[in-house]
């Protein structure tokens, strides 16, 4: 019952198992295929798709009906050709680093979005030692796929395709809580104590619009007693806190560590292995150290500022290892327009245990 309630009682799921779906079958699900055999809109007598078949991108998706997809944006990345997405050809004949033929990459495999901004008004690239794309006097082409219909002249289509004027934006005049051109502010934990764009203004250090939740206040850090910069971030062979239950992910990443540069470690005296604290002022985290050569330090405002990974997969239940929730260190801090977590900076001090 209910309006439009077509799209739900009208899936398609035609799995092997009904109950346990395959990731083929749900990835093929995704790209979308043809309900019945498709012809071209412009010349009724030439077949596009038959019936059945994967569609080849979203060009080929209908509002009729006749057409099924799970999202747009991966449609191509399962054709009748097979599985785009295990393509790993990583050959790059123009020498920018645009491999299309590896893997696949939405929407329609295109690397870069809005490449047109790469030409000038004619067509012509800015850069010709790196060309994205170009408009040859008839259609556009190049190393990546263009990002505009490839026959439309270039005068009159603008790079920015999403917006309705077509080009960028740097001021929004409504429904931004800073105001139509927001500036640069810093984290509520600040590593610097102060705004480096603004030193001298005290009142312009965090943004006056972030919402900070009751739990948060009073909870700022001080560089003096936090002088590391902590980060969040995820693993290839986790996701968020659910797999920490699965005994094969657990397997293949059983312990909780956290990430620290080889100069940090060499000035705290910490290697590979071995157990480490790291707090904030909000509390703390005891794991392994891994000591790598990913993070670098920083030179900000002249001054050396290290950062720290925390991994966020572990927690106080699991099938595997206990460890500390990440979250621990980070502030109940949301961004004033969207009210995201600013859970991926925060003052932390690193100790070896």
């Amino acid at each position: 019952g209910g309006k439009f309630f077509e799209p739900i009682t009208n899936l398609y799921w035609p799995y092997a198992e009904a109950d346990h779906p395959s990731s083929e079958e749900v990835a093929k699900e995704y790209n979308g295929r043809a309900l019945v055999d498709l012809f071209d809109p412009k010349d009724p007598t030439k077949l596009i798709r038959k019936a059945g078949e994967q569609l080849a991108g979203f060009g080929e998706m209908r509002d009729d009906g006749t057409t099924l997809g799970g999202c747009w944006i991966w449609a191509g990345s399962w054709t009748s050709s097979g599985n785009q997405m295990a393509r790993r050809d990583n050959s790059d004949p123009t020498g920018i680093g645009n491999t299309l033929n590896w893997a696949w990459a939405w929407p329609a495999n295109r690397r870069v979005l809005y490449n047109r901004a790469s030409c000038d008004r004619q067509g012509k690239p800015f850069n010709p030692e790196r060309v994205l794309i170009k408009w040859n006097g008839k259609q556009w082409g190049g190393a990546d796929v263009p990002d505009v219909a490839v026959g439309l002249d270039p005068e009159v289509i603008n790079p920015f395709i999403m917006n309705p004027e077509g080009v960028a934006r740097l001021f929004a005049r409504k429904g931004m809580a800073e105001g139509p051109f927001p500036t640069h502010y810093e984290a509520f934990d600040n590593p610097l104590g102060y705004n480096p764009m603004y030193p001298n203004n005290k009142l312009a250090v965090i943004s006056p619009v972030i919402r900070i939740l009751e739990t948060a206040k009073g909870t700022q850090g001080d560089p003096k007693d936090y002088p590391h910069v902590g980060t969040t971030y995820r693993l290839t062979e986790h996701f968020h806190y659910w797999t920490k239950h699965v005994q094969l992910n657990n397997i293949v990443q059983p312990e909780q560590f956290v990430e620290i540069g080889e100069a940090l470690g060499k000035e705290l005296g910490i290697e590979t292995g071995q157990k480490v604290k790291v707090s904030s002022k909000r509390g703390f985290v005891k794991a392994v150290a891994v000591v790598t050569k990913r993070i670098k330090p920083m030179k900000i405002d002249g001054k050396t500022i290290h950062h720290v990974g925390v991994p966020i997969h572990w927690g106080f239940s699991t099938t595997g290892r206990k460890g500390y929730l990440a979250n621990n260190l980070t502030a109940s801090v949301g961004d004033g327009n969207s009210l995201t977590p600013e859970s991926k900076t925060f003052l932390v001090k690193v100790e070896k245990i």
